[in-house]
């Protein structure tokens, strides 16, 4: 995929939120997760903690099963590592990273019963993080080039309750720059999230 296709991408991603939930500042959810570094390369840690805005849509209004969904996510990452000194991990690598993101994300749900929805969420928005060196077992960090990042999700997930205020999910998120910067080595966590609305 071209570069400017994917910037294109999330920007239209970015402001499709804007069209439904930018009037309302009171999150309509909230989440926590837990995720870890899918590589041997590093030992890193995600502890992830977002706030949710519902854009009350359905582009699907015809089906009674299938709905065609999103909201937008504001959230703070902290990844951490768990080298230890035998690893002898990059002297030039942060053990500690914050980072700020924020995704609009579809979700397409289906109306599985009467107490449990099926849904995925794809999901293209940017991140900023505090530090662009991340500790890795080689001598040279993970460089990810800068301190701005997409953030891309997919998670698979369900919701339930009897009004379906909870949720549990897992999938995948991914952190890098599109060669927006010098260097792009990127990051893949897999997540685990547990959700409430409200």
């Amino acid at each position: 995929m071209e570069k400017g296709s994917l910037r294109g991408i999330a920007l239209a991603m970015a402001i499709t939120p804007a069209l439904s939930s930018a009037y309302d500042l009171t999150p309509d959810g909230a989440a926590i997760g837990y995720g870890h570094y899918l590589e041997n390369k590093a030992e890193l840690d995600d502890y992830r903690a977002s706030l949710r805005w519902d854009w009350n849509q359905n582009w699907l209004e015809e089906s009674d099963t299938w709905h065609l969904t999103g909201y937008s996510d504001l959230a703070v990452n902290f990844w951490t590592s768990q080298l230890g000194p035998k690893d002898e991990p990059s002297p030039d690598g942060a053990a500690n990273v914050y980072a700020i993101s924020f995704s609009p994300v579809f979700r397409l749900e289906h109306n599985t019963s009467d107490w449990m929805r099926l849904f995925v969420d794809v999901g293209v928005g940017l991140s900023y993080q505090s530090k662009k060196d991340i500790e890795k077992k080689l001598k040279s960090p993970i460089n990810m080039g800068g301190k701005t990042q997409f953030e891309i999700r997919t998670m698979v997930g369900s919701r339930f309750g009897d009004q379906m205020q909870y949720e549990m999910s897992a999938g995948w998120f991914h952190y890098s720059n599109n060669d927006i910067h010098s260097q792009n080595e990127g990051l893949d966590f897999g997540v685990v999230q547990f959700g409430y609305w409200w």
